[in-house]
Protein backbone atom coordinates (compact mmCIF):
# COMPACT_ATOMS: atom_id res chain seq x y z
CA UNK A 1 0.00 0.00 0.00
CA UNK A 2 2.58 2.34 0.57
CA UNK A 3 4.90 1.26 -2.18
CA UNK A 4 1.67 2.55 -3.90
CA UNK A 5 0.76 5.96 -2.52
CA UNK A 6 4.91 7.20 -2.83
CA UNK A 7 4.42 5.63 -6.72
CA UNK A 8 1.71 7.67 -6.88
CA UNK A 9 3.18 10.97 -6.15
CA UNK A 10 2.59 13.81 -4.34
CA UNK A 11 -1.65 13.72 -5.05
CA UNK A 12 -1.82 10.66 -3.13
CA UNK A 13 -1.39 12.10 0.29
CA UNK A 14 -4.17 14.38 -0.32
CA UNK A 15 -6.14 11.93 -1.53
CA UNK A 16 -5.33 9.06 1.29
CA UNK A 17 -6.44 12.48 3.91
CA UNK A 18 -9.52 12.96 2.09
CA UNK A 19 -10.18 8.87 1.94
CA UNK A 20 -9.75 9.37 6.28
CA UNK A 21 -11.49 11.93 6.62
CA UNK A 22 -14.50 10.33 4.30
CA UNK A 23 -14.40 6.94 6.43
CA UNK A 24 -14.09 8.99 9.61
CA UNK A 25 -17.44 11.25 8.92
CA UNK A 26 -19.22 8.24 7.30
CA UNK A 27 -19.03 6.14 10.38
CA UNK A 28 -19.93 8.67 12.72
CA UNK A 29 -23.28 10.09 10.54
CA UNK A 30 -23.69 6.41 10.17
CA UNK A 31 -23.49 5.92 13.98
CA UNK A 32 -25.62 8.70 14.87
CA UNK A 33 -28.66 7.44 12.28
CA UNK A 34 -28.28 3.93 14.12
CA UNK A 35 -29.00 5.48 17.19
CA UNK A 36 -31.71 8.25 16.73
CA UNK A 37 -33.42 5.48 14.59
CA UNK A 38 -33.43 2.56 17.68
CA UNK A 39 -36.62 4.52 19.28
CA UNK A 40 -39.36 3.01 16.85
CA UNK A 41 -41.12 1.57 19.52
CA UNK A 42 -40.82 4.27 21.71
CA UNK A 43 -42.37 6.52 19.34
CA UNK A 44 -45.14 4.78 18.93
CA UNK A 45 -45.64 4.20 22.55
CA UNK A 46 -45.34 8.33 23.04
CA UNK A 47 -47.92 8.69 20.46
CA UNK A 48 -50.59 6.39 22.29
CA UNK A 49 -49.89 8.05 25.29
CA UNK A 50 -50.56 11.48 23.81
CA UNK A 51 -53.74 9.95 22.46
CA UNK A 52 -55.14 8.98 25.79
CA UNK A 53 -54.30 12.54 27.10
CA UNK A 54 -51.84 11.05 29.17
CA UNK A 55 -48.85 13.95 28.35
CA UNK A 56 -46.72 14.05 31.34
CA UNK A 57 -46.09 10.31 30.70
CA UNK A 58 -45.37 11.06 27.03
CA UNK A 59 -43.02 14.14 27.68
CA UNK A 60 -41.29 12.28 30.33
CA UNK A 61 -40.67 9.41 27.49
CA UNK A 62 -39.97 11.86 25.23
CA UNK A 63 -37.19 13.55 26.72
CA UNK A 64 -35.83 10.69 27.65
CA UNK A 65 -35.56 9.14 23.97
CA UNK A 66 -33.22 9.84 21.73
CA UNK A 67 -33.49 10.89 17.78
CA UNK A 68 -35.13 13.82 15.96
CA UNK A 69 -38.94 12.00 16.20
CA UNK A 70 -39.08 12.13 19.70
CA UNK A 71 -38.00 15.72 19.93
CA UNK A 72 -40.74 16.94 17.88
CA UNK A 73 -43.12 15.34 19.78
CA UNK A 74 -41.27 16.89 22.91
CA UNK A 75 -41.57 20.47 21.30
CA UNK A 76 -45.20 19.91 20.93
CA UNK A 77 -46.41 18.70 24.13
CA UNK A 78 -44.66 21.33 25.75
CA UNK A 79 -46.17 23.65 23.89
CA UNK A 80 -50.31 21.59 23.99
CA UNK A 81 -53.36 23.58 23.60
CA UNK A 82 -51.77 26.43 21.84
CA UNK A 83 -53.53 27.37 18.24
CA UNK A 84 -52.50 25.07 15.94
CA UNK A 85 -51.19 27.65 14.12
CA UNK A 86 -48.54 28.40 16.64
CA UNK A 87 -47.69 24.92 17.26
CA UNK A 88 -47.45 24.19 13.41
CA UNK A 89 -44.99 26.98 13.99
CA UNK A 90 -43.24 25.44 17.09
CA UNK A 91 -42.99 22.25 15.10
CA UNK A 92 -41.41 23.54 12.06
CA UNK A 93 -38.74 25.26 14.00
CA UNK A 94 -38.17 22.31 15.77
CA UNK A 95 -38.01 20.08 12.79
CA UNK A 96 -35.17 22.49 10.76
CA UNK A 97 -33.25 22.33 13.85
CA UNK A 98 -33.17 18.46 14.08
CA UNK A 99 -32.94 18.23 9.95
CA UNK A 100 -29.67 20.71 10.31
CA UNK A 101 -28.53 18.64 12.83
CA UNK A 102 -28.93 15.53 10.86
CA UNK A 103 -27.12 16.89 8.07
CA UNK A 104 -23.97 17.65 10.11
CA UNK A 105 -20.95 16.78 8.11
CA UNK A 106 -23.01 15.83 5.29
CA UNK A 107 -21.38 18.18 2.79
CA UNK A 108 -17.73 17.37 3.62
CA UNK A 109 -18.55 13.55 2.39
CA UNK A 110 -20.07 14.89 -0.81
CA UNK A 111 -17.19 17.55 -1.03
CA UNK A 112 -14.72 14.91 -0.59
CA UNK A 113 -16.72 12.86 -3.28
CA UNK A 114 -16.55 15.42 -6.03
CA UNK A 115 -12.76 16.64 -5.28
CA UNK A 116 -11.34 12.86 -5.10
CA UNK A 117 -11.49 12.19 -8.71
CA UNK A 118 -10.73 15.74 -9.64
CA UNK A 119 -7.59 15.43 -7.51
CA UNK A 120 -6.87 11.93 -8.94
CA UNK A 121 -7.22 13.44 -12.44
CA UNK A 122 -4.76 16.23 -11.64
CA UNK A 123 -2.17 13.85 -10.41
CA UNK A 124 -2.25 11.90 -13.14
CA UNK A 125 -2.30 15.10 -15.76
CA UNK A 126 1.03 16.54 -13.77
CA UNK A 127 2.68 12.65 -13.44
CA UNK A 128 2.06 13.04 -17.92
CA UNK A 129 3.54 16.06 -17.78
CA UNK A 130 6.64 14.52 -16.14
CA UNK A 131 6.94 11.59 -18.39
CA UNK A 132 6.64 13.69 -21.39
CA UNK A 133 9.30 15.95 -20.08
CA UNK A 134 11.61 13.27 -19.63
CA UNK A 135 10.57 11.76 -23.16
CA UNK A 136 11.55 15.36 -24.37
CA UNK A 137 14.82 15.17 -22.38
CA UNK A 138 15.74 11.71 -24.11
CA UNK A 139 16.90 13.62 -27.62
CA UNK A 140 15.35 10.45 -29.53
CA UNK A 141 16.36 7.74 -27.39
CA UNK A 142 13.61 6.75 -25.74
CA UNK A 143 12.54 3.64 -23.87
CA UNK A 144 9.52 1.93 -24.45
CA UNK A 145 9.25 0.23 -21.00
CA UNK A 146 10.36 3.55 -19.09
CA UNK A 147 7.40 5.15 -20.86
CA UNK A 148 5.24 2.99 -20.26
CA UNK A 149 6.46 2.76 -16.29
CA UNK A 150 5.93 6.42 -16.76
CA UNK A 151 2.55 6.36 -17.48
CA UNK A 152 1.44 3.60 -15.19
CA UNK A 153 2.49 6.05 -12.16
CA UNK A 154 1.03 8.71 -13.27
CA UNK A 155 -2.68 6.47 -13.77
CA UNK A 156 -2.45 5.57 -9.89
CA UNK A 157 -3.67 8.46 -9.15
CA UNK A 158 -6.70 8.55 -11.38
CA UNK A 159 -7.71 5.31 -10.16
CA UNK A 160 -6.65 6.37 -6.37
CA UNK A 161 -9.01 9.14 -6.95
CA UNK A 162 -12.04 6.85 -8.04
CA UNK A 163 -11.30 4.85 -5.33
CA UNK A 164 -11.89 7.30 -2.53
CA UNK A 165 -14.59 9.60 -4.54
CA UNK A 166 -17.08 6.78 -5.61
CA UNK A 167 -17.35 4.65 -2.54
CA UNK A 168 -17.68 8.35 -0.63
CA UNK A 169 -20.20 9.13 -3.16
CA UNK A 170 -22.67 6.02 -2.30
CA UNK A 171 -22.35 7.03 1.55
CA UNK A 172 -23.53 10.02 1.03
CA UNK A 173 -27.10 8.97 -1.30
CA UNK A 174 -27.49 6.65 1.26
CA UNK A 175 -27.00 8.95 4.53
CA UNK A 176 -29.49 11.75 2.71
CA UNK A 177 -31.83 8.43 2.25
CA UNK A 178 -31.70 8.19 5.92
CA UNK A 179 -32.43 11.58 6.61
CA UNK A 180 -35.00 11.65 4.13
CA UNK A 181 -36.87 9.04 5.88
CA UNK A 182 -36.55 10.84 9.30
CA UNK A 183 -37.65 13.82 7.91
CA UNK A 184 -41.03 11.96 6.41
CA UNK A 185 -40.92 10.72 10.00
CA UNK A 186 -41.32 13.70 12.05
CA UNK A 187 -43.69 15.37 9.31
CA UNK A 188 -46.33 12.65 10.42
CA UNK A 189 -46.02 13.01 13.78
CA UNK A 190 -45.85 16.74 13.59
CA UNK A 191 -48.94 16.48 12.15
CA UNK A 192 -50.47 13.67 14.66
CA UNK A 193 -49.20 16.55 17.04
CA UNK A 194 -51.03 19.54 15.57
CA UNK A 195 -54.03 17.48 15.42
CA UNK A 196 -54.65 16.21 18.94
CA UNK A 197 -52.77 19.08 21.10
CA UNK A 198 -53.72 22.25 18.84
CA UNK A 199 -57.05 24.21 19.77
Amino acid sequence: MLHFIDTGGPMMYPLLACSVLAVAFIMERSIHFFRAGRSTGSIRTIHDLIEENRLEEALRLAEATPGPVSAILSEGIMHAGEKKEALEEEIALAGTAELKRLGKNLHLIELVSRVAPLMGLLGTVLGMVEVFRQVAGANGSVNPSMLAGGIWEALLTTVAGLGVGIPAMIAHHLLEERIRSFSFRMKFYGSEIIKHLGT
